[in-house]
């Protein structure tokens, strides 16, 4: 089974298929292709009538990177 998260929006393909993706909004089920269910979730937030989402899924924040320059100048410090 594969998952792919677009938009907030859980689409789920159990058989492999190309043509059998399944998105769920509230009550609604839908079956079709990747590219058509991608359509189908942008039409609808253009209209504006999306219910919204069940849950919520967390970003996660990006790590601070240390540059080489700042790790040479903590090398330099170190006794």
């Amino acid at each position: 089974m594969r998952k792919l998260i677009y938009e907030g929006y859980i689409l789920i393909n159990s058989e492999g298929l190309t043509d059998t993706w399944k998105l769920t909004i509230g009550e609604q089920t839908r079956v079709g292709s990747l590219f058509e269910l991608r359509r189908q979730i942008n039409f609808f937030q253009e209209l504006g009538v999306l219910p919204p989402m069940q849950g919520h899924i967390p970003a996660q924040a990006p790590k601070a990177r240390l540059s080489n320059r700042d790790s040479t100048k903590q090398n330099r410090n170190t006794p």
